[in-house]
């Protein structure tokens, strides 16, 4: 055999051995998914659950499958909502009437309460009612603020009126400690709990007269001193501001009762 024969010889057998042995040069790549492919559904991240909101406050009714609160804000009770004791877990040995706390658990996809814990004393958790997001209010509360709140109204008198004498006399509740004094705080004055002092009649009476002009218009509370001692409603709720108008007689005399304070029982 000549040398051309032997190189065609060996070019036959190399040829035959790569066909039977497979080469894994030959194999092609996995392609790599683009952003536009569908991930697998075992890399398919879950949807978040989302969390309930929390929302606290004093409760002025809970019937008819809705939970209201002092700020006048009504949210929807689901069917199956359970009304628990914060402390316990289980059911409120006591009645849920106005006045109690609660703290309402709130499903953002169906906007109902699901849970209400109660208590007999404020609870420092969740948001008060009326800062909920108003998408979720069944009912929402009157846009009128709250006294603390309300810009300063206008005091309109006439040159034409003469100074009124306006006699304030407040009785308070029994359990007034005998050492504290009251004060009224009024739109006026920016709402300072101390803006004026009272003089003390006797154990339950305090008194003040003000010389204020014919056609005033004020709006007022009653304090001990400080906005965490206010005066509150029967029910021991926050209540509104009481108002007063001066007619331009040579005397008005104003009567008034605290039925509570809102750090006493």
């Amino acid at each position: 055999m000549n040398a051309r024969g032997s190189v065609v010889g060996l070019c036959a057998a190399l040829l035959a051995a790569s066909a039977c042995v497979p080469h894994a040069a030959s194999a092609l790549p996995t392609p790599i998914p683009q952003r536009s492919q569908t991930p697998p559904p075992d890399l398919a991240l879950p949807s978040p659950t989302p969390v309930p909101l929390l929302v606290s406050g004093q409760v002025i009714d809970l019937e008819r499958g809705y939970l209201v609160f002092a700020s006048g804000d009504a949210f929807r009770l689901s069917k199956d909502a359970r009304i628990v004791d914060s402390a316990t877990g289980a059911a409120p040995t006591y009645d849920v009437v106005p006045g109690v706390y609660a703290v309402a658990s709130l499903d953002p996809m169906s906007a109902q309460i699901t849970l209400v814990r109660t208590s007999l004393s404020a609870l420092a958790v969740g948001t008060p009612a009326a800062q909920i997001p108003r998408r979720f209010v069944a009912i929402a509360s009157s846009p009128q603020p709250n006294p603390d709140l309300a810009p300063p109204q206008g005091v309109y008198t006439s040159r034409l009126s003469r100074n009124t004498l306006v006699t304030f006399t407040v009785q308070v509740p029994p359990n007034t400690p005998f050492a504290d004094d009251v004060y009224m705080t009024t739109d006026t004055s920016g709402w300072n709990p101390q803006a004026i002092k009272m003089q003390r009649v006797d154990g339950l009476h305090f008194r003040i007269e003000l010389s204020l002009a014919g056609g005033t218009r004020i709006a007022y509370l009653f304090t001990r001193g400080t906005w965490g001692t206010v005066e509150r409603d029967r029910a021991g709720l926050e209540r509104s501001a009481r108002r007063i108008f001066v007619s331009g007689a040579d005397q008005q005399l104003v009567d008034a009762q605290i039925f509570r304070w809102a750090d006493l029982p």
